[in-house]
């Protein structure tokens, strides 16, 4: 009997296109709704990432709003930009200034006589360099208390012009020297840094000979205004000293440099080169312009944020279709709190304006706002502190002497009183009373000291020998030597000295219980001179007070609230105790968004989870795609199976139907094959 070897060669019948066929039919329902299904979690998902590209988009327009510093910004000009530039800062003095330029300032150069070589060999010794202020009725020089004198070894080798004006120029001296050739020979040019009447040059020498006085060696370059030439006085003046001197609304100020920093509060201006004699105006106006743009970005993007949310969450009854987030509460949960965010209630900060729809920014039935530009310009010309407060993370203080510094995460918005207990103090040593006020003169001897500021001990110092005419120019000179010991300016510690009602007072410039001056050792002439002796100053003291309700806890000038103003910070100024009326501070509408924002779209934000959420259930589609691929696979396994097995029965019949056949007909009387037929019987 034939054996069957392929699916429906004993039936005959298509076995594979019929099982392909049950198999499709019976996977059909569950694709389809894995399909439809899959559909729809790819449209919620993409209208997700719309969502929160809006939403971002949103926050990127806050950024600005939530910074005090946007709505202070200031713009200083000047009508005539030949004469003067002109900067402000956030925090300057506004208004319109007349400026006239009288004298600009420059800087001292005094030059050596010509020489025929720059490599003339001028001998050994030492040069010491230092800036100050002459005063012809007195001939007498004052150094300048910023400047610490530089002394300079010439070494025999290196002793040509060229050689020392190298040395000059590698060392810490504020003077810059060069080589000249004037066409009539080599001549040491020595230019100071800095401009002004108190940056004069002096050049002191200790010549090698023995000789400081004469034409010879390194006496031919010093210098001092106070001597004679051949006595001292051997360099000659190229350009005077001189302060620049301006009239600002008929008041005439001097500065030792062009450049004005501390004449209009927060304003700064520079003397352009050729300007003496020459006047201009200034005007320095509130700059409103970039506030508008900002405020306007703000109210477009949360439109366009508001249009979005409508499309994904809204039903079209044009296509009578709902957008794919239309059953996600999240979105709409989002957007609920940003509208609750911007109807604020800011009464308890502003008595102006205290909410954004009393400066012209309104919410429309669809929830969209709408923006008064020219009342919005108004609320900001009238009261700009309250619109700031509406909308930035912000302090602000009655009291010109105190300034908000910062607030921390636990401080409540609010109003709150100041009052100031304590002044912060200063540490500070006194001398005794000197009976003479000057001339103080200060020989060779020992006039070494040591002191300890602030906790931090300075190195063996030295005050320079010399006469001093009065007790505040010996106190000028102490606070130059003091501030310039390395120990001190690595630490940041400084001090100012004071001649007050004939005593010495060395003070830190540090305030509060760690402000302190103690004189660890002074030698008997100098403390005879001075009036100091070893000794603790009075320490500082840290500014105490309220602020609201509670008390504060000082720490310097610092002044940190407590309770509900728990984080709120300010710097107190001045010696003023009592009532210094209030600190405002306030966690406007943009920074709360902001934050408010931050949360939703951050990692573990809403809708970074809806987001997530999304993914997962179409991986979970692809797990049932899967599941689905291995039942059909097994289902079409079975078909076959049953297929194969009823076509190998069909086979079988059909077989055993063809050999029955075959065999009846070869039967006798079977038709075709009878042997008795007609004619044979």
């Amino acid at each position: 009997m034939p054996t069957i070897s392929s699916a429906g060669i004993g039936s005959g019948m298509d076995v594979n296109g019929l099982v392909e066929q049950l198999v499709a039919a019976e996977g059909a329902p569950v694709k389809k709704r894995l399909d439809r299904k899959e559909a729809e979690l790819q449209a919620g998902l993409s209208a997700m990432g719309t969502f929160k590209g809006a939403v971002s988009e949103f926050q990127a327009s806050l950024e600005a709003l939530r910074d005090s510093e946007t709505f202070n910004a200031i713009k200083a000009n000047a009508a005539n930009e030949g004469v003067v530039s002109v900067s402000a800062s956030n925090q300057a003095q506004t208004g319109e200034y007349d400026l006239e330029v009288i004298e600009l300032a420059n800087a001292h150069k005094v030059a050596s006589d010509t020489f025929d070589s720059a490599n003339k060999f001028f001998g050994s010794g030492r040069i010491t360099l230092q800036l100050g202020a002459y005063d012809p009725d007195s001939n007498t020089f004052q150094s300048n208390p910023d400047n610490v004198p530089v002394t300079i070894d010439i070494d025999p080798d290196k002793a040509s012009l060229r050689d020392i004006a190298v040395a000059i120029n590698d060392s810490e001296a504020p003077i810059r020297a060069s080589v000249m050739n004037d066409g009539n020979g080599y001549r040491l040019v020595l230019s100071a840094q800095q401009p002004g009447s108190d940056n004069s040059i002096r050049v002191q020498v200790e010549d090698s000979d023995g000789r400081d006085g004469d034409l010879n060696g390194l006496s031919n370059l010093a210098y001092d205004q106070t001597g004679q030439r051949a006595s001292g006085n051997n360099l000659q003046q190229v350009a005077a000293a001189s302060d620049a001197r301006v009239r600002v609304d008929g008041i005439d100020i001097q500065r030792a440099s062009n450049d004005f920093e501390d004449v209009i509060p927060g304003v700064n201006f520079s003397l352009q080169p050729g300007s003496a004699g020459s006047s201009t105006r200034l005007n320095v106006q509130l700059e409103s312009q970039d506030v508008v743009a900002a405020i306007e970005g703000y109210v477009k993007k949360y439109n366009e944020m508001i249009q979005v949310v409508e499309q994904l969450t809204g039903f079209d009854p044009e296509t009578e279709q709902a957008g794919p987030l239309s059953g996600d509460a999240s979105v709409r949960g989002v957007a609920s709190m940003l509208r609750r965010e911007i109807g604020t209630d800011f009464s308890g900060i502003n008595q102006q304006f205290p909410s954004l729809a009393s400066i012209g920014i309104e919410t429309r039935r669809d929830g969209t706002l709408t923006l008064n530009s020219g009342r919005l310009q108004q609320a900001i010309a009238s009261n700009r502190q309250e619109v700031v407060n509406l909308f930035a993370r912000s302090g602000s203080a009655d009291d010109p002497g105190v300034t908000f510094l910062a607030a921390g995460e636990a401080t409540e918005p609010g109003a709150y009183d100041l009052e100031i207990t304590r002044a912060p103090a200063r540490g500070e040593l006194t001398g005794r009373a000197l009976t003479q006020e000057g001339p103080l003169v200060l020989n060779d001897a020992e006039n070494r000291f040591t002191l300890r500021v602030d906790g931090i001990a300075s190195g063996a110092l030295s005050l320079e020998p010399g006469t001093y005419n009065s007790l505040s120019q010996l106190a000028t000179r102490l606070q130059a030597t003091i501030n310039g010991d390395p120990m001190f300016k690595r630490n940041d510690v400084e001090v100012s000295v004071r001649a007050e009602q004939g005593r010495l007072q060395i003070i830190s410039n540090r305030f509060g219980s760690n402000s302190r001056v103690e004189l660890s050792d002074i030698s008997p002439s100098l403390s005879r001179i001075t009036g100091l002796t070893p000794g603790k100053g009075e320490p500082g003291e840290n500014v105490a007070g309220r602020l609201g309700s509670l008390g504060g806890r000082g720490n310097g000038r610092e002044l940190e609230g407590m309770g509900r103003a728990e984080g709120l910070s300010i710097e107190v100024e001045g010696d003023q105790t009592g009532n210094r009326g209030q600190v405002v501070f306030s966690n406007g509408v943009a920074a709360r968004l902001d934050q408010l924002l931050g949360s939703v779209l951050d990692e573990d934000g809403i809708l970074t989870v809806r987001t997530e959420g999304f993914n997962d259930r179409l991986q979970s589609i692809g797990e049932e795609r899967e599941k689905l691929a291995r039942r059909l696979a097994e289902t079409e396994e079975r078909y076959m199976k049953e297929f194969t097995a009823m076509d190998k029965t069909v086979g079988k019949m059909k077989a055993t139907s063809e050999y029955l056949s075959q065999q009846l007909s070869s039967l006798p009387g079977a038709q075709g094959n009878s042997k008795n037929g007609p004619g044979n019987s």
